[in-house]
């Protein structure tokens, strides 16, 4: 990459995209909520309104009482460790270049794998995430991720029948960056603030490779449905709302018993000037004729109605979780072409695709060429079947009686003991059969 003078103007970064307005808020409550109790608790009123005239301690009380139950945090590591409990099948080609990249894509150790982790991360808690790859001068590809947040604005064209990102800017820190498509060459701008707050063009790079210039943007965009450059629609919206509601609810309920269960004396007849102490050692009385004193007792069925609430939504954020999994024919119009998938199988799927881009766009660093020639070389593939469980011993005694009578062939009951994860890990049906007949 050869640095050039200005040959053209400075792009403009000070604004952002109509949609990256509309969907921040979206994305810094599902931040929130996934990092847990004390980021909740920090925001205040965002996200635990005050009761009418509480005031400024009676509301940090009412705060510091409720609990924030982390079901939102809890589904999003059971999903990954689901997408990742198989292997992920990684084709690379025939070059060791690529399988270096892959076993160091960030140049601070991180794997192909462990990076795949981060974006489907990114994807299931806001729906959305970017990859940028770049040639360093080390003389290798290198790849780094980008939050939605930090994705600031974009442009597409159509060229044919096709649409090209032509341009995309990114928050790096106090700089911004920016890479854009000018009569055919992709240029790399750095901005920076000035002491008035203006944004100025710091340095410009056109992106080349053996010195023909780059003719495309080297970014990827990671979608929940493809990899077009629009937000959409955050997979865990419905548990996120409803792990709020939640929050409100206990903090109700916490406050609810703080004042109505605890012991309240009350007293009629005796002298207003006294004071009177609660205690074994301690004994009330008075001079007035039909002086009484007792105990307020706490009935809890008001309460009673803030628990049962609590547990409907705990019950709703169960099932949204498990609707997740539920198998379902991809949509139409979709990029997904697996056949039937569950919610995060569909997901996974389109991950797979723009996974498989950074791979391609990584080995064209490489070696050049068509960059669309590529794509049935270099694949990223991670497991989509993830309805599937592990058989039971029951099951798989049916299934071996079903085969010894002639109702199942070997090879569709070694498939079923391969999705039920009876086989070991990697080995196929093939394999399989080998190992049989060799014995």
């Amino acid at each position: 990459m050869a640095k050039l003078g200005v040959i053209v103007p400075p792009m403009a970064v000070n604004a952002t995209h109509p949609d990256y307005n509309t969907w921040l808020p979206a994305w810094l409550r599902a931040r929130d909520v996934l990092s847990g109790e004390d980021a909740v608790k920090a925001a205040g009123e965002k996200y635990l309104p005050r009761l009418d005239s509480q005031s400024d301690g009676e509301y940090a009380a009412y705060k510091t009482r409720a609990s924030f139950f982390g079901a939102t945090g809890r589904t999003l590591e059971e999903y990954l460790d689901l997408v990742f409990r198989r292997a992920p099948v990684v084709a690379l080609g025939e070059g060791e270049h690529l399988r270096r990249f892959a076993g160091d894509c960030d140049l601070w150790g991180l794997d192909f794998v462990r990076y795949a982790r981060r974006v489907v991360s990114e994807v299931l808690s806001v729906g959305r995430a970017g990859s940028l790859v770049l040639w360093e001068q080390s003389g290798r590809p290198l790849v780094s991720l980008w939050r939605a947040e930090d994705i600031l604005d974009w442009a597409v064209e159509r060229v044919g029948d096709r649409v090209c990102l032509t341009r995309v800017v990114l928050a790096d820190g106090a700089r911004r960056r920016a890479l854009r498509l000018v009569d055919g060459v992709c240029y790399h701008e750095w901005q920076e603030q000035d002491e008035n707050g203006a944004w100025c063009l710091n340095e410009r790079l056109a992106l080349k490779r053996d010195g023909a210039a780059l003719p495309f943007i080297p970014f990827v965009f990671h979608g929940p449905r493809d990899s077009r450059p629009e937000p959409d629609r955050l997979p865990l919206a419905e548990i996120i709302a409803s792990n709020l509601d939640h929050y409100r609810l206990d903090a109700d309920y916490k406050h609810g018993l703080h004042f109505a269960a605890l012991p309240t004396a009350w007293v009629c007849g005796f002298d207003k000037g006294e004071p009177l102490r609660i205690g074994s050692t301690n004994a009330w009385s008075s001079d007035v004729p039909g002086a009484t004193a007792g105990f307020l007792e706490f009935s809890g069925r008001g309460l009673a109605y803030l628990e049962r609430a609590m547990e409907k939504v705990e019950r709703r954020m169960a099932q949204m979780g498990a609707r997740m999994l539920e198998v379902t024919s991809p949509e139409v119009g979709g990029s997904v072409e697996n056949g039937p998938l569950c919610g995060l199988g569909s997901i996974v799927a389109s991950l797979n695709q723009s996974l498989s881009r950074v791979l391609q766009i990584a080995q064209w660093w490489i070696e050049g060429g068509d960059l669309d020639a590529l794509a049935g070389k270099m694949s990223f593939a991670m497991n989509t079947d993830l309805a599937a469980r592990a058989l039971s011993g029951d099951l798989i005694t049916a299934l071996v009686d079903a085969w010894r009578k002639g109702a199942l062939s070997r090879e569709s009951m070694l498939e079923k003991f391969k999705r039920g994860e009876v086989l070991p890990e990697g080995r196929t049906v093939a394999q399989e059969r080998a190992l049989i007949h060799g014995n």
